[in-house]
Protein backbone atom coordinates (compact mmCIF):
# COMPACT_ATOMS: atom_id res chain seq x y z
CA UNK A 1 0.00 0.00 0.00
CA UNK A 2 2.06 2.84 -1.47
CA UNK A 3 0.30 5.88 -0.38
CA UNK A 4 -0.40 4.53 3.11
CA UNK A 5 2.96 3.60 3.53
CA UNK A 6 4.84 6.94 2.79
CA UNK A 7 1.96 8.48 4.61
CA UNK A 8 2.40 6.09 7.57
CA UNK A 9 6.41 7.26 7.94
CA UNK A 10 5.31 10.99 7.10
CA UNK A 11 3.01 11.01 10.01
CA UNK A 12 5.57 9.23 12.20
CA UNK A 13 8.52 11.63 11.62
CA UNK A 14 6.34 14.93 11.51
CA UNK A 15 4.91 13.90 15.46
CA UNK A 16 8.37 12.76 16.62
CA UNK A 17 9.62 16.03 15.81
CA UNK A 18 6.62 18.08 17.31
CA UNK A 19 6.59 15.66 20.34
CA UNK A 20 10.77 17.30 20.72
CA UNK A 21 10.23 20.49 19.98
CA UNK A 22 7.00 21.00 21.96
CA UNK A 23 8.65 19.26 25.21
CA UNK A 24 11.51 21.91 24.53
CA UNK A 25 9.83 24.88 24.63
CA UNK A 26 7.26 24.17 27.53
CA UNK A 27 10.06 22.75 29.38
CA UNK A 28 10.28 25.86 31.72
CA UNK A 29 7.08 26.37 32.16
CA UNK A 30 5.53 26.21 36.03
CA UNK A 31 2.22 25.13 33.91
CA UNK A 32 3.87 22.36 32.10
CA UNK A 33 3.10 19.71 34.43
CA UNK A 34 -0.95 20.71 33.74
CA UNK A 35 -0.97 20.51 30.16
CA UNK A 36 -1.87 17.64 27.88
CA UNK A 37 -1.85 18.43 23.85
CA UNK A 38 -3.92 15.82 21.77
CA UNK A 39 -3.42 15.36 18.01
CA UNK A 40 -6.40 14.24 15.77
CA UNK A 41 -7.49 13.86 12.59
CA UNK A 42 -5.43 12.68 10.07
CA UNK A 43 -2.65 12.89 12.48
CA UNK A 44 -4.39 10.87 14.92
CA UNK A 45 -4.79 8.37 12.12
CA UNK A 46 -1.35 7.95 10.67
CA UNK A 47 -2.20 8.80 7.36
CA UNK A 48 -0.58 12.87 7.15
CA UNK A 49 0.86 14.27 4.15
CA UNK A 50 2.56 18.14 3.82
CA UNK A 51 -1.13 18.75 2.42
CA UNK A 52 -2.27 18.02 5.72
CA UNK A 53 -3.22 20.13 8.24
CA UNK A 54 -3.12 19.14 12.01
CA UNK A 55 -6.31 19.03 14.88
CA UNK A 56 -5.09 19.33 18.00
CA UNK A 57 -6.46 20.80 21.46
CA UNK A 58 -4.83 21.56 24.65
CA UNK A 59 -6.00 19.84 28.17
CA UNK A 60 -5.11 22.07 30.64
CA UNK A 61 -5.93 20.66 34.34
CA UNK A 62 -6.69 23.62 36.45
CA UNK A 63 -9.95 25.21 38.46
CA UNK A 64 -9.59 28.62 36.45
CA UNK A 65 -9.49 29.81 32.96
CA UNK A 66 -6.53 29.28 31.38
CA UNK A 67 -6.22 32.71 29.34
CA UNK A 68 -3.86 34.20 31.05
CA UNK A 69 -2.05 31.56 33.08
CA UNK A 70 -0.69 29.85 29.88
CA UNK A 71 -0.97 32.59 27.14
CA UNK A 72 3.34 32.46 26.37
CA UNK A 73 3.04 28.67 26.01
CA UNK A 74 -0.15 29.02 24.26
CA UNK A 75 1.85 31.06 21.76
CA UNK A 76 4.95 28.56 22.08
CA UNK A 77 2.85 26.07 20.96
CA UNK A 78 1.47 27.83 17.72
CA UNK A 79 5.23 28.70 17.13
CA UNK A 80 6.10 25.13 16.38
CA UNK A 81 3.02 23.83 14.85
CA UNK A 82 2.77 26.80 12.53
CA UNK A 83 6.87 25.98 11.63
CA UNK A 84 5.95 22.26 11.63
CA UNK A 85 2.71 22.27 9.78
CA UNK A 86 2.12 25.02 7.64
CA UNK A 87 -1.59 24.26 6.34
CA UNK A 88 -3.68 25.76 8.98
CA UNK A 89 -6.50 24.37 11.12
CA UNK A 90 -10.13 24.86 10.06
CA UNK A 91 -11.96 27.89 11.46
CA UNK A 92 -14.80 25.65 13.28
CA UNK A 93 -12.89 26.34 17.05
CA UNK A 94 -13.06 22.72 17.33
CA UNK A 95 -9.40 22.31 16.84
CA UNK A 96 -6.35 24.73 16.77
CA UNK A 97 -3.49 25.47 19.15
CA UNK A 98 -5.73 28.00 21.16
CA UNK A 99 -8.56 25.54 22.00
CA UNK A 100 -7.80 24.63 25.53
CA UNK A 101 -10.34 22.48 27.36
CA UNK A 102 -10.63 20.55 30.71
CA UNK A 103 -10.56 17.21 31.03
CA UNK A 104 -13.19 17.32 33.69
CA UNK A 105 -16.19 19.07 31.12
CA UNK A 106 -14.78 15.96 28.45
CA UNK A 107 -15.97 13.50 30.53
CA UNK A 108 -19.59 15.31 31.90
CA UNK A 109 -22.83 15.55 30.58
CA UNK A 110 -21.79 13.27 28.06
CA UNK A 111 -25.69 13.22 26.31
CA UNK A 112 -26.91 16.03 28.18
CA UNK A 113 -28.00 19.65 27.83
CA UNK A 114 -24.14 21.25 27.16
CA UNK A 115 -23.17 17.93 25.20
CA UNK A 116 -22.13 19.99 22.24
CA UNK A 117 -21.40 18.99 18.92
CA UNK A 118 -17.77 20.41 19.46
CA UNK A 119 -17.97 18.48 22.83
CA UNK A 120 -18.97 15.71 21.11
CA UNK A 121 -16.24 15.65 18.31
CA UNK A 122 -13.42 16.10 20.86
CA UNK A 123 -14.72 13.50 23.16
CA UNK A 124 -14.94 10.75 20.32
CA UNK A 125 -12.19 12.15 17.88
CA UNK A 126 -9.98 11.35 21.44
CA UNK A 127 -10.60 7.99 22.30
CA UNK A 128 -11.04 6.87 18.43
CA UNK A 129 -8.13 8.44 16.51
CA UNK A 130 -6.30 10.35 19.34
CA UNK A 131 -2.58 10.42 20.05
CA UNK A 132 -0.33 12.85 22.53
CA UNK A 133 1.51 15.82 21.07
CA UNK A 134 3.01 16.78 24.56
CA UNK A 135 2.27 14.41 28.59
CA UNK A 136 2.04 10.67 26.60
CA UNK A 137 1.33 9.69 30.71
CA UNK A 138 -1.59 12.02 31.13
CA UNK A 139 -2.52 11.11 27.49
CA UNK A 140 -2.86 7.78 28.50
CA UNK A 141 -4.35 8.44 31.80
CA UNK A 142 -7.63 10.58 30.44
CA UNK A 143 -8.24 8.13 27.82
CA UNK A 144 -8.67 5.41 30.66
CA UNK A 145 -10.45 7.86 32.76
CA UNK A 146 -12.67 8.71 29.51
CA UNK A 147 -13.27 4.82 28.54
CA UNK A 148 -14.22 4.06 33.06
CA UNK A 149 -16.83 6.71 31.94
CA UNK A 150 -18.47 4.67 29.51
CA UNK A 151 -18.43 1.61 31.36
CA UNK A 152 -18.66 2.03 34.69
CA UNK A 153 -22.62 1.48 34.87
CA UNK A 154 -22.81 -1.59 32.56
CA UNK A 155 -24.15 -4.31 33.83
CA UNK A 156 -22.05 -7.44 34.43
CA UNK A 157 -23.89 -9.73 32.13
CA UNK A 158 -23.75 -6.98 29.49
CA UNK A 159 -22.77 -8.29 26.05
CA UNK A 160 -21.06 -5.36 25.26
CA UNK A 161 -20.67 -1.82 25.97
CA UNK A 162 -23.49 -0.08 24.78
CA UNK A 163 -22.94 3.63 25.98
CA UNK A 164 -19.76 3.39 23.84
CA UNK A 165 -21.40 1.60 21.36
CA UNK A 166 -24.29 4.50 21.00
CA UNK A 167 -22.27 7.32 21.18
CA UNK A 168 -19.86 5.95 18.13
CA UNK A 169 -22.60 5.97 16.14
CA UNK A 170 -24.04 8.80 17.26
CA UNK A 171 -21.25 10.69 16.23
CA UNK A 172 -20.91 9.29 13.00
CA UNK A 173 -24.34 10.20 12.66
CA UNK A 174 -23.96 13.97 14.35
CA UNK A 175 -21.07 14.23 10.98
CA UNK A 176 -22.92 13.28 8.43
CA UNK A 177 -26.03 15.27 9.22
CA UNK A 178 -23.58 18.25 10.17
CA UNK A 179 -22.23 18.56 6.61
CA UNK A 180 -25.65 19.48 5.54
CA UNK A 181 -25.34 21.80 7.69
CA UNK A 182 -22.15 23.11 6.72
CA UNK A 183 -22.93 22.95 3.28
CA UNK A 184 -26.71 23.93 3.07
CA UNK A 185 -26.33 27.07 6.04
CA UNK A 186 -22.36 27.53 6.46
CA UNK A 187 -21.46 27.78 2.66
CA UNK A 188 -18.58 25.07 3.15
CA UNK A 189 -16.59 23.88 0.28
CA UNK A 190 -18.54 20.87 -1.12
CA UNK A 191 -16.48 18.32 -3.22
CA UNK A 192 -13.13 17.37 -0.81
CA UNK A 193 -15.60 17.34 2.12
CA UNK A 194 -18.03 14.58 0.59
CA UNK A 195 -15.49 12.96 0.01
CA UNK A 196 -13.44 12.75 3.25
CA UNK A 197 -17.29 11.95 4.47
CA UNK A 198 -17.10 8.69 2.51
CA UNK A 199 -13.67 7.39 3.15
CA UNK A 200 -11.94 8.75 6.33
CA UNK A 201 -14.94 9.39 8.45
CA UNK A 202 -16.29 5.75 7.69
CA UNK A 203 -13.08 4.60 8.65
CA UNK A 204 -12.89 5.96 11.58
CA UNK A 205 -16.41 4.96 12.40
CA UNK A 206 -15.60 0.98 11.51
CA UNK A 207 -12.44 1.48 13.39
CA UNK A 208 -14.69 2.06 16.42
CA UNK A 209 -17.43 -0.55 15.66
CA UNK A 210 -13.97 -2.82 15.44
CA UNK A 211 -13.27 -1.94 19.24
CA UNK A 212 -16.36 -2.86 20.60
CA UNK A 213 -17.13 -5.93 19.08
CA UNK A 214 -13.39 -7.29 20.56
CA UNK A 215 -14.46 -5.88 24.04
CA UNK A 216 -17.31 -8.50 23.41
CA UNK A 217 -15.05 -11.15 22.52
CA UNK A 218 -12.74 -10.27 25.04
CA UNK A 219 -15.51 -10.40 27.96
CA UNK A 220 -16.88 -8.15 30.32
CA UNK A 221 -14.04 -7.99 32.71
CA UNK A 222 -11.35 -7.88 29.90
CA UNK A 223 -13.58 -5.03 28.44
CA UNK A 224 -10.63 -1.81 29.93
CA UNK A 225 -7.77 -3.04 28.51
CA UNK A 226 -9.03 -4.86 25.35
CA UNK A 227 -10.12 -1.05 24.28
CA UNK A 228 -7.25 0.51 25.63
CA UNK A 229 -4.66 -1.77 23.46
CA UNK A 230 -6.65 -1.24 20.93
CA UNK A 231 -7.10 2.65 20.81
CA UNK A 232 -3.72 2.73 21.00
CA UNK A 233 -3.30 1.21 17.22
CA UNK A 234 -4.14 3.85 14.31
CA UNK A 235 -7.20 2.76 12.93
CA UNK A 236 -5.39 0.90 9.33
CA UNK A 237 -3.42 -1.14 11.31
CA UNK A 238 -6.35 -1.84 13.60
CA UNK A 239 -7.99 -3.40 10.73
CA UNK A 240 -4.45 -4.85 9.58
CA UNK A 241 -3.82 -6.82 12.90
CA UNK A 242 -7.86 -7.87 13.36
CA UNK A 243 -9.54 -8.67 9.62
CA UNK A 244 -8.52 -11.80 8.00
CA UNK A 245 -5.39 -11.34 4.96
CA UNK A 246 -7.89 -10.80 1.68
CA UNK A 247 -10.55 -9.13 3.55
CA UNK A 248 -8.20 -6.21 5.00
CA UNK A 249 -6.08 -6.07 2.03
CA UNK A 250 -9.14 -4.95 -0.39
CA UNK A 251 -10.17 -2.85 2.19
CA UNK A 252 -6.47 -1.35 2.45
CA UNK A 253 -5.82 -1.24 -1.42
CA UNK A 254 -9.12 1.08 -1.89
CA UNK A 255 -8.20 3.37 0.87
CA UNK A 256 -4.60 4.01 -0.58
CA UNK A 257 -6.32 4.68 -3.83
CA UNK A 258 -8.54 7.55 -1.69
CA UNK A 259 -5.57 8.91 -0.25
CA UNK A 260 -3.48 8.58 -3.68
CA UNK A 261 -6.15 11.21 -5.53
CA UNK A 262 -6.52 13.29 -1.94
CA UNK A 263 -2.57 13.93 -2.03
CA UNK A 264 -2.70 15.01 -5.57
CA UNK A 265 -2.29 18.75 -5.61
CA UNK A 266 -4.57 18.45 -9.32
CA UNK A 267 -7.51 16.25 -7.82
CA UNK A 268 -7.71 18.18 -4.49
CA UNK A 269 -8.27 21.20 -6.54
CA UNK A 270 -10.75 19.83 -8.47
CA UNK A 271 -12.79 18.74 -5.40
CA UNK A 272 -12.22 21.78 -3.73
CA UNK A 273 -14.20 23.67 -6.81
CA UNK A 274 -17.06 21.15 -6.82
CA UNK A 275 -20.16 22.03 -5.75
CA UNK A 276 -23.45 19.33 -5.27
CA UNK A 277 -24.94 20.77 -8.16
CA UNK A 278 -22.40 20.35 -11.02
CA UNK A 279 -20.73 17.24 -9.10
CA UNK A 280 -21.65 14.98 -13.00
CA UNK A 281 -19.07 16.95 -14.33
CA UNK A 282 -16.01 16.01 -11.93
CA UNK A 283 -14.41 13.34 -13.46
CA UNK A 284 -12.50 13.28 -10.25
CA UNK A 285 -15.36 13.20 -7.67
CA UNK A 286 -17.74 10.58 -9.82
CA UNK A 287 -14.54 8.20 -9.85
CA UNK A 288 -13.91 8.93 -5.99
CA UNK A 289 -17.44 8.24 -5.23
CA UNK A 290 -17.61 4.68 -7.35
CA UNK A 291 -14.38 4.02 -5.39
CA UNK A 292 -16.16 4.85 -1.73
CA UNK A 293 -18.68 2.32 -2.63
CA UNK A 294 -17.05 -0.38 -3.17
CA UNK A 295 -14.93 0.68 0.75
CA UNK A 296 -18.35 0.61 2.22
CA UNK A 297 -19.05 -3.05 0.46
CA UNK A 298 -15.26 -4.12 1.82
CA UNK A 299 -15.85 -2.92 5.13
CA UNK A 300 -19.46 -4.35 5.48
CA UNK A 301 -18.18 -7.58 4.75
CA UNK A 302 -15.30 -7.30 6.68
CA UNK A 303 -17.29 -7.10 9.71
CA UNK A 304 -19.97 -9.95 8.38
CA UNK A 305 -16.01 -11.37 8.17
CA UNK A 306 -14.58 -11.30 11.73
CA UNK A 307 -17.85 -11.57 13.64
CA UNK A 308 -20.67 -14.07 12.84
CA UNK A 309 -24.04 -13.97 12.52
CA UNK A 310 -24.89 -14.43 16.04
CA UNK A 311 -22.32 -12.07 17.38
CA UNK A 312 -23.74 -8.90 20.00
CA UNK A 313 -22.26 -6.16 17.65
CA UNK A 314 -24.59 -6.63 14.68
CA UNK A 315 -27.77 -6.64 17.14
CA UNK A 316 -26.60 -3.36 18.86
CA UNK A 317 -25.75 -1.75 15.57
CA UNK A 318 -29.24 -2.35 14.82
CA UNK A 319 -31.17 -1.73 18.14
Amino acid sequence: MEYIERNRAYTNDTLAVLRREIDSVLSRSPEREKLTIVATGSYGRGEASPESDIDLFILFDADDTADDRIESELESVRDVIDQRVPKRTGDTGTFGADTVKSFHDMKTNIGGLHDTNDSLTRRMLFLLEGTWLYQEQCFKDYQRSLLRRYLENSSEKAALPRFLLNDIIRYYRTVATDFEYKIAEDGKEWGLRNIKLRFSRKLLYFGGVLVVAEMANAGRKNWESRALELFSVPVLQRIEDLIEADCSRRVLSIYDQFISNVTDPAVRQELNAVQKDDRLDSEAYQRLRALSEEFSKALSDCLISRYGQDHPIHHGLVF
